[in-house]
C-alpha cells in the first residue's frame, strides 16, 4: 500500500484537493457497486471539505441518493435528560455533522450513521462499572482506555451496551458491505478518532472509551 502525500497552500486549497479526490473516488466505485459506503469524521480538519462536497452533491456533480455514510465516534455523557436532548447538544458529533455538512445537502445520503453514544447513560454506566468490577477491563497503555466488557457480562445494562451499542454498530457496517472510504485525522498524540494511542486494534470493531484529556481538550 502506497501513501501519496500532497502539499496544498493552505486550508481552503486542501480542501477543494480533498473534495475533488473524493469525489472522483466515489464516482468509480459508483460505476462498480449500487451504493458508496463513506466513513466520516469530525474536528475542525475536514469542515472545508465537507463543504465544498455539498457544493458538489448540490451541483449534481455527485449522486447522493446513492450514498450510505458511518461516522467514526460520538460522545458519552453529554447534558441532557433523554438520548434526544444529547444527541442534539452543540457538542455532539450528530449536531455537528448537521451543521457542516448533513444540512447542507438538498439531496440528502439514503442514510447516516452517527455511533450510538448519546443512547448511552453515563450515571447508569458509571454505576454499572462500579457495581460489576468483574464484567469488564482496562485496555491500553497510554492515558486513554478502552473499556472492555467481558462475553456475558453479569450486568444486563453493560451487556447491552455490547451486544446493541458496540457491536451493533460494527455489524451495521459489515451489513452495509464496508467502508468505501474513510476520512480520518490523526490527533497530536497519535489518537485516531477516539481510538487513544496505546490501545490496540485486537479485538473489537467499535469500542467504549474512557478518553485522555488532551483528547478531550
Amino acid at each position: 500500500m502506497t501513501i501519496n502525500v500532497i502539499i496544498a497552500r493552505d486550508f481552503n486549497h486542501m480542501s477543494e484537493v480533498a473534495a475533488e479526490i473524493v469525489k472522483e473516488i466515489i464516482i468509480q466505485k459508483l460505476e462498480e457497486k449500487k451504493e458508496f459506503i463513506f466513513g466520516l469524521a469530525t474536528g475542525n480538519s475536514p469542515t472545508g471539505m465537507y463543504k465544498n462536497l455539498a457544493r458538489m452533491v448540490n451541483s449534481g456533480e455527485i449522486d447522493s441518493n446513492r450514498i450510505r455514510s458511518f461516522n467514526l465516534d460520538e460522545y458519552v455523557g453529554l447534558p441532557g435528560e433523554n438520548p434526544q436532548q444529547r444527541m442534539l447538544h452543540p457538542e455532539s458529533y450528530c449536531y455537528f455533522m448537521i451543521q457542516e455538512f448533513f444540512g447542507l445537502l438538498d439531496k440528502k445520503f439514503i442514510e447516516t450513521s452517527v455511533p450510538y453514544g448519546c443512547l448511552i447513560d453515563q450515571e447508569q454506566l458509571v454505576n454499572e462499572l462500579d457495581t460489576h468490577p468483574e464484567d469488564w477491563s482496562e485496555l491500553g497503555i497510554d492515558a486513554g482506555k478502552s473499556i472492555s466488557i467481558k462475553e456475558n457480562p453479569a450486568s444486563d445494562y453493560l451487556k447491552w451496551i455490547k451486544k446493541t451499542i458496540l457491536e451493533g454498530y460494527a455489524q451495521k457496517i459489515s451489513d452495509a458491505g464496508g467502508i468505501d472510504l474513510h476520512i480520518i485525522g490523526v490527533g497530536g498524540r497519535g489518537h485516531v478518532a477516539f481510538h487513544e494511542s496505546g490501545i490496540p486494534f485486537e479485538g473489537s470493531n467499535v469500542l467504549l472509551v474512557k478518553l485522555d484529556d488532551h483528547t478531550v481538550d
